[in-house]
């Protein structure tokens, strides 16, 4: 009995030092390439990162660093030229649509810029048209409450402020339990108000369902809010540290 336990004992605590050791994603040298020679273009050139669970990462950069298309990659929408994508310790093999398309399914929410709502559903039948398609979706009237949208239910995108409809969105890709929330350049078509409303939501939802989420901007501002901030120039990441000053989100001054 005793030896049982011992064995027990020991194989559990494997299992926590793996898990403590285990990546939970990581890009090694990645590089999206445009044409060939002289022409060649490059998006991202020789990228290197690794994010940790429940970590909330700003990645900065102006217009044309790279930002986007590495939100991508890491989402499995695009493909690199080279590298590697780890999630979880487990490679994802690019070149197949099928391993991307589970990859997705099964880890990643996406928040864009753009709310891409359907407009002859209510709130709720947005939320709920993506919950009908995952494994172990959250609740529904908690994700409403969380995001404070629940008196918004039975309203239809048209009804909503741009706010609103933002969080909708933010809903619809937090409602399928991501691993890892993507969210590109989510503030970037709302005024200061709105956007500290909902960068607010973001960092509630990162502290009630232990998310880890990537945010792209060009704010600085943003980037306080972040456990790690990383900067993009041409392709290349100029910096990525840990930060050591980081304010809440409702301490931002947008």
């Amino acid at each position: 009995m005793i030896c049982a336990l011992g064995e027990a004992n020991l194989h559990r605590n494997t299992k926590l030092f793996w898990r403590f050791f285990m990546s939970f994603v990581k890009l090694e040298n990645a590089v999206k390439q445009y044409g060939n020679g002289e022409n060649a273009v490059y998006a991202l050139n020789d990228v290197s990162l690794e994010i940790e669970p429940k970590e909330i990462v700003v990645i900065l950069g102006s217009s044309g660093s790279g930002k986007s298309t590495l939100l991508n990659i890491l989402g499995g929408i695009d493909v690199m030229s080279k590298g590697k994508l780890l999630f979880q310790d487990r490679e994802i093999r690019g070149k197949k649509p099928k391993d991307l398309l589970l990859y997705r399914r099964e880890n990643i929410g996406f928040v864009f810029q753009f709310y891409n709502l359907i407009a002859d559903l209510t709130v709720r039948e947005n939320i709920k048209v993506v919950a009908e398609y995952c494994k172990n979706p959250l609740d529904i009237d908690a994700v409403m409450k969380t995001l404070g949208i629940d008196n918004l239910a039975d309203r239809f995108p048209s009804q909503l402020s741009g706010g609103q409809q933002q969080r909708v969105a933010i809903a619809r890709a937090v409602i399928k339990n991501p691993k890892l929330l993507l969210c590109d350049e989510l503030t970037g078509a709302l005024d200061s108000k709105s956007s500290g409303d909902v960068l607010k939501f973001i960092e509630k939802i990162n502290q009630e369902f232990g998310t880890t989420i990537v945010i792209i901007t060009h704010n600085q501002e943003i980037a306080k809010m972040g456990y790690r901030i990383i900067q993009l120039h041409d392709g290349k990441i100029l910096s990525n540290e840990k930060n050591t000053e980081k304010i809440d989100a409702s301490a931002l001054e947008l």
